[in-house]
């Protein structure tokens, strides 16, 4: 589950604790375009808006039928594309897809344990799956990720492992990378070994950012890496970004990518290949220089042109022709 979903739940849980009535919306399945994915939650409490299912059209009509109280039943599945409004047309996607939803209306004073029980599986980073049963209104969160035996009247929502990014070394373009990519759902890590860096970085936790671990780069990557990592080298310093290449070329990261000029790029290919004993074949893997070609000069721009690129490898979409050459 990504991080403006989990801050659905969240501000679902505050306006409940504040006494306000609740409509969580979930896409339950897309037909044709559809601008969110499964899973996507929206929720309002009557006037301020949280998350998203659309581009917006959704959310406006959603507000409609909440003040026509066309939506105050305790749990409902709407069929946005197919359902008429009350005078006669159709609610209609612009891009002509369909959207199923379940919508649940909450209110307030209502022990919703199982929102609690969401809300820690989400925190986990795990694959969970959310069950409901849409007769009976039993809701459950199950980590068996084999749902097949629980069919009709259940409805099942499936939530991959949380995708994550492990930064190597303190940068200015580490700190953009981190804050866009938490922006854009990922889990983010970031380690240094260099005693005179501690006083760099400045996004920690208690400012809403992320604390640095401190220690050996290939330690890093060897304790976290997985088949939904992204592994990023961006000290620019070898002390730091070779170990923890060689960390993430034994590892399953879908995306390995190291900051540093075409020169600088095959130099470190040398390097690995003559300490580590590479193989081209093996060191195909990573994306040096890393991004894709936008003339990134700035940070924020170097990492825009990082983040594009590990957001096509995580979609499936091959872009080594796009590689940004900066220094």
């Amino acid at each position: 589950m990504n991080a403006l979903d989990k801050q659905v739940l969240l501000d679902c849980q505050t306006w409940l604790n504040h006494g306000k009535s609740v409509w969580l919306c979930t896409i339950l399945s897309t037909y044709g375009s559809a601008p969110r994915p499964i899973g996507s939650l929206f929720a309002t409490e009557g006037s301020i808006r949280s998350g998203s299912v659309s581009g917006g059209c959704i959310e406006d009509a959603f507000m409609k039928l909440i003040q026509q109280h066309q939506l105050d039943k305790p749990m409902q599945v709407f069929d946005y594309g197919s359902h008429l409004a009350a005078d006669g047309s159709r609610y209609e996607l612009p891009c002509g897809g369909h959207i199923s939803l379940l919508i649940e209306y909450l209110q307030p004073n209502i022990n919703y344990h199982w929102l609690n029980e969401w809300l820690t599986a989400a925190m986990t980073n795990n694959a969970f799956v959310r069950l409901i049963n849409i007769e009976s209104e039993q809701r459950c969160i199950t980590t068996d990720l084999d749902a097949s035996s629980f069919t009709t009247p259940w409805l099942t929502v499936h939530y991959q492992q949380h995708w994550q990014l492990l930064l190597l070394g303190i940068s200015q373009v580490s700190e953009e990378v981190a804050r866009l990519a938490v922006r854009a759902g990922f889990a983010v890590r970031l380690c240094d070994m260099r005693d005179n860096y501690q006083q760099n970085w400045r996004w920690t936790s208690a400012d809403g950012g992320i604390d640095v671990e401190w220690c050996a780069a290939d330690a890093f990557v060897e304790r976290y890496a997985n088949d939904y990592t992204a592994v990023l080298a961006l000290a620019h310093d070898p002390r730091v970004d070779d170990l923890g290449l060689m960390g993430a070329l034994e590892s399953s990261a879908f995306y390995i990518g190291a900051l540093g000029s075409q020169a600088n790029s095959e130099r470190r290919r040398e390097r690995l290949m003559r300490i580590g004993e590479y193989k081209q074949q093996q060191l195909a893997r990573l994306h040096a220089p890393i991004g894709v070609a936008i003339g990134s000069k700035t940070p924020i721009e170097i990492a825009i042109a990082i983040m594009a690129e590990v957001i096509a490898a995580k979609n499936g979409i091959e872009c080594d022709s796009w590689h940004y050459r900066h220094g």
